[in-house]
């Protein structure tokens, strides 16, 4: 096939195979940066088609960034994005505090200036990605689901085996296909042990023109017009409802907690699975709202008016940091989700994934032949594994704030404050690869030092778990960041 002009210039060939296991983001994204770093890619996906459903989500600039090498898509891209404003409200629907714009923070060294925070509609991004791929000739193969994973250290390749048995393989096999992946128990030799939350959030997105056909819901939450997109935050204790909308589409979340549960006929918080398709009625929501005081109507007219194909119930469990991500033998090799999972609040998981796939396809570069492709695996490993896990533990501060009603005056999220810091949002992940691969390739082969610039300035970094830093909360201690997070 002929590449169109305005595709990037591809580095040398490598000569490396690829196969990504997984049409999502992270997936979708590798895909293209191996095309890009001169890999031979292959891509397949569970799903007999592509998934269309999904709501929206914050990709900062470390991850946007890398567009640049794709013209069509800066373009896309441009139109896609919106530009939030949020206020925080009780769970009457009264406003405390005015609708702002969320900053970048600049550090005391930059030399750029920081930008606002953008988000996206995961349909509109995920259908940009797939057909910039399309235009490098690389099609998503769909209804190829991985069961098992297995590789060949001696023949240097790694592969899947399909639901109906068949076996593919390459060079190396990257994982991204989500939470509970079963490629743990290739990486980690064991699965990951999931813990519930005790949460669960029901959430939708749906044209805008459903909701606005109501003129109740209509003067509440009028048109927007452009770019706006007006985030509404609701707390009180044990629930969050969490509005959003722009020109074209409206959303909303629900959390719930297991205890707000108070008749035997209400939705039950265990029905609720890990899984961004699994469908419920919006009358089962309305169960909860009907046991809140003073839950107003409009809002539960916004919730009958949901499609119900379109409202999912997905329950939010807990997983320890995964500090190994390769497998033994250095063939098979996680990213996003399935490396590492976030909250949904915690507003990173999508800048992560990406922040994988560029890191990733940067390494075999590096590598440059597919006898180092397992030292490439583990140095990108290496590379990641300790920003993602500050990241993670980023996403659980003062979380328990969001289920307080917020006070008139100036309420910020001391999260939503760090997550705008510039050690987050002024990384190049490319960039970062290319200088410090061979260092840290002596770290793992010689015990050179390495010390780790993607993360908090002065932050000495140490394992944790989820166990922990719960236990911290409920006895209502702060958690410790040493360094300079913000």
């Amino acid at each position: 096939m002929t590449v169109t002009p305005d595709c990037p210039t591809r580095y040398p060939a490598t000569g490396i195979s690829v196969l990504i296991v997984g049409a999502g983001v992270a997936g979708l994204m590798a895909a293209l940066e191996c095309w890009r770093n001169g890999h031979d890619v292959r891509i397949i996906e569970r799903s007999s088609k592509q998934v269309t459903t999904g709501d929206s989500f914050t990709i900062g600039p470390s991850a946007i960034r890398t567009l640049k090498y794709w013209p069509k898509m800066v373009e896309e891209n441009e139109k896609i994005e919106y530009n939030p404003t949020i206020s925080f409200h009780d769970l009457t629907g009264a406003c405390a505090t005015a609708p702002k714009h969320i900053n970048y923070r600049q550090g005391r060294d930059s030399k750029n200036e920081p930008e606002q925070v953008h988000r996206h509609w995961r349909p509109q991004f995920h259908n940009m990605l797939l057909k910039q791929l399309s235009a490098i000739g690389i099609k998503v193969e769909y209804g190829h689901g991985a069961v098992d994973y297995f590789e060949d250290g001696p023949a240097g390749r790694g592969g899947i085996v399909l639901k109906n048995g068949d076996r593919m393989d390459a060079d190396v096999v990257v994982v991204a296909d989500g939470v509970g992946s079963h490629s743990t128990s290739v990486t980690m030799g064991r699965d990951i042990q999931a813990r519930p939350s005790g949460e669960a959030l029901y959430r939708t997105a749906f044209p805008v023109e459903i909701a606005m056909a109501d003129p109740v819901v209509r003067e509440r939450f009028p048109v927007v017009q452009g770019k706006e997109g007006p985030i509404e935050l609701w707390a009180g204790e044990k629930i969050r409802f969490v509005i959003g909308r722009t020109a074209d589409t409206m959303s909303w979340t629900l959390s719930h907690k297991a205890s707000t549960i108070i008749h035997p006929w209400a939705p039950d918080y265990t029905s609720a699975t890990e899984s961004w398709s699994h469908n419920t009625d919006p009358d089962e929501v309305l169960k909860i709202t009907e046991t809140i005081p003073d839950w107003p109507e409009v809002a539960n007219r916004l919730i009958r008016l949901t499609p119900k194909n379109r409202l999912l119930h997905f329950r939010v469990m807990w997983r320890n940091p995964q500090p190994r991500w390769v497998s033994p033998a250095g063939r098979i090799v996680q990213i996003g989700d399935a490396a590492h999972t976030y909250l949904p609040s915690s507003g990173n998981g999508a800048t992560q994934a990406i922040e994988d796939a560029v890191s990733l396809a940067t390494c075999l570069r590096m590598a440059g032949k597919t006898d180092a492709i397992p030292w490439a695996l583990r140095i990108h490993n290496r590379l990641r594994f300790v920003r993602v896990s500050c990241l993670q533990k980023l996403g659980l501060l003062d979380r328990n704030s969001y289920s307080r009603a917020p006070s008139k005056g100036d309420y910020t999220l001391k999260r939503i404050q760090y997550l705008m810091a510039e050690w987050i949002w002024g990384h190049n992940p490319e960039e970062y690869a290319e200088e410090n691969y061979y260092k840290v390739l002596d770290h793992l082969q010689r015990g050179t030092p390495f010390r780790d610039m993607n993360i908090p300035r002065g932050h000495v970094y140490r394992d944790w778990t989820i166990s922990e830093i719960s236990s911290q909360q409920e006895r209502g201690e702060e958690i410790e960041l040493d360094g300079e997070w913000d």
